[in-house]
């Protein structure tokens, strides 16, 4: 078909929104954000004039081709027709994550030679004022929100709005240059830097061209169709590499419609009224969702927990038998149906995933459990495997496939193979030009055209892949024995008391566990049993929380092997936070830095005390970053007693 082969013709992000502005000459909806209640509509003439307007200024306004504007902000259109628009204009974007601090986004600035940024709001752009005069080059800032702006008087900002006009009028004395500007460019310019998490360092921009994004969609698009009548719901950060791939370019490939949530605080009941047929989800949130609803079926009517405890079983039943390959009787295909008209529809419904056949996570490990209950559930979870260095080729779980422990299968074009050391190897269409301005780093993770990806993992006989843990972080007892702390790790979260865990033992005698617990939901249990509590460090070392958490983890250890049980723990007296560097802006544990910041912590944890009086720094905002610390004794209890 012609329309087909020009579909095959547009290799790159603008390109293939000129395809479907061409195509959808009838007013068919692309976009649509929530604001002020209503869903506002985009359609693909909207989505195509906000993207050449907004490039057209920013050529305007002396940007070249290969220069970079970093975006920040929560999901919105206007983060969608920025990126588009750095790069019609023959830019590269940059994505900054909307929690990161001034610090970080100074960092991402800086490192990427970003000459503009655009942001979401008052709060973003307070950010970058108290770092702008340490950025001799940036030009300008853009803003989309302008509540709380109007009164700024900076040269260096500018209303989104005012920089649309500037590119219409642009476009009179420059006509066709869009055009022409989008059908030069080429496949294998570099459209994207995606920061690495930073686990083990300071993150890393990998430079991913529009062939590392598209080709690989396609790929995935064969296997997962999708079509111009779904509706994806964005939700994870547009700086990760997880919704640009998956839902904007899905979108520019099918024609389906991507929506924006009304604000951060909104997502779920915005979820709830898409209804998605295909979501993708970040491991963080799945967790959330699960915790919510364990502690909102414990604090329910005591005919709710029965209908819950009576039928959720059936669900883990019925997961177990397809994950064996055995044959469902007709008993149990009775009960099945019961049990999704009664709990588990309404359960999907309320979840936002009533008509969801594929739910995809990745990024980072989901725990079995975590797994087992969205099947449970009758959800399709799909697990898969990537990173920001593989771009968007990821691995997948294929039609029909119902394990709740791998990470599925290489996807098309996509080869996988395990090292001596049993680290994953990739190569793909996805896999990044290299890092920015880092050719060591680049020789040291690619080589010979394959990604050294620094994680463990096998095939099983059937080919699919299992994610062990990352090399560096998997632990050795002094008796020999190896473990994942991950693997137990994400045991412990599917307590919905526990928000972090942090595993210890490498080179020790046993294992041990700092535990975070959730303020929120542990404090809800608290108010039920007429406890009372104060501040997040008092919660944590309440009696009846150590309790709670203690029974909680001594029945994780009846399914673990003897040897990685966890024999000693404490509550710790603040939650990880990103802003103090002890998680990554996408939660992922920064390992080696929690170790050498908590090193007298968890030595006392091994040298048998009972207790260790911990330090912690508190700052305040808005009075000139004036700090202050506070002591706190933290209890450690032996397990090995209560058991």
């Amino acid at each position: 078909m012609i329309l087909d082969n020009k579909l095959v013709a547009a290799n790159t992000l603008p390109k293939l929104l000129k395809f479907n502005y061409e195509r959808y000459r009838d007013g068919r909806i692309a976009l649509r954000q929530k604001d002020f209640g209503i869903w506002q509509s985009y359609t693909w003439k909207d989505y195509y004039e906000n993207v050449k307007y907004f490039a057209l200024a920013l050529m305007s306004l002396g940007f070249q081709n290969g220069d970079k504007a970093t975006i920040i902000g929560d999901n919105d259109v206007h983060w969608i027709f920025a990126e588009l628009g750095t790069m019609a204009a023959g830019g590269i974007a940059v994505g900054a994550y909307q929690d990161a601090l001034p610090t970080e986004i100074k960092y991402v600035i800086e490192q990427s030679d970003s000459s503009f940024v655009i942001a979401d709001n008052q709060e973003q752009v307070d950010k970058l004022l108290q770092i702008a005069e340490e950025l001799p080059q940036l030009k300008k800032i853009i803003y989309w929100d302008p509540k709380g702006l109007r009164t700024y008087n900076v040269p260096s900002l500018m209303f989104y709005d005012d920089v649309i006009e500037l590119g219409k009028e642009y476009e009179r004395s420059h006509p066709g240059l869009f055009e022409d500007k989008i059908e030069n460019q080429d496949e294998n310019d570099i459209a994207f830097f995606c920061y690495t998490s930073g686990t083990t360092g300071v993150p890393k921009a990998s430079m991913l061209s529009h062939r590392n994004l598209i080709v690989p969609m396609r790929g995935q698009n064969a296997i997962v169709p999708g079509f111009e009548n779904d509706v994806y719901f964005s939700v994870n950060p547009l700086a990760w590499i997880l919704d640009l791939p998956m839902f904007v370019i899905r979108a520019l490939l099918t024609g389906a419609i991507v929506s924006f949530p009304e604000s951060p605080e909104t997502t779920p009941e915005n979820l709830r009224e898409i209804g998605p047929r295909i979501a993708w989800m970040a491991p963080r949130l799945l967790e959330a969702m699960t915790r919510e609803v364990q502690v909102k079926v414990r604090d329910s009517t005591a005919l709710k927990r029965a209908i819950y405890n009576l039928f959720l079983p059936i669900g883990y039943h019925i997961v177990d038998l397809k994950v064996r390959g055995e044959r469902i009787n007709i008993f149990w295909r009775m009960l099945s149906n019961l049990a999704y008209w009664v709990l588990f529809r309404p359960m999907r419904d309320r979840l936002g995933f009533r008509r969801t056949e594929w739910l995809f996570t990745g990024g980072a490990s989901l725990g079995t459990d975590f797994a087992r209950f969205f099947r449970a559930l009758g959800i399709a979870l799909r697990s898969g495997y990537g990173a920001a260095e593989m771009g968007a080729s990821w691995t997948l779980q294929f039609p029909g496939e119902e394990d709740v422990e791998g990470a599925g299968r290489p996807s098309l074009d996509m080869e996988i193979r395990i090292g001596s050391n049993g680290e994953i190897l990739v190569r793909a269409p996805g896999v990044m030009k290299g890092y920015y301005k880092n050719p060591k780093a680049t020789e040291e993770k690619i080589i010979d055209c394959w990604i050294h990806s620094g994680d463990a993992g096998f095939f099983t006989e059937d080919g699919k892949l299992i994610i062990i843990d990352r090399v560096a972080d998997l632990m050795t007892l002094k008796s020999g024995g190896r473990f994942s702390p991950t693997y137990i790790e994400n045991k412990l979260k599917f307590c919905p008391y526990i928000k972090d865990a942090v595993i210890l033992g490498d080179g020790e005698s046993y294992v041990a566990a700092m535990i975070s617990v959730d303020y929120g939901l542990t404090g809800k249990s608290l108010e039920a049993q007429g406890v009372p509590y104060t501040t997040y460090t008092d919660l944590s070392q309440k009696p009846e929380v150590y309790e709670l958490i203690s029974d909680y983890i001594i029945q994780i250890n009846r399914r673990l092997p003897p040897d990685h049980r966890i024999k000693r723990m404490a509550l710790m007296h603040k939650e990880l936070d990103a802003d103090d560097a002890e998680l990554t802006r996408t939660r992922k544990l920064r390992r080696g830095y929690v170790g050498k910041f908590y090193d007298g912590f968890i030595e006392s944890i091994y040298s048998g005390s009972c207790e260790y009086t911990a330090e912690a720094e508190v700052r305040y905002r808005g009075v000139g970053g004036r700090s202050t610390k506070i002591m706190t004794t933290v209890k450690i209890v032996d397990l090995e007693e209560k058991q």
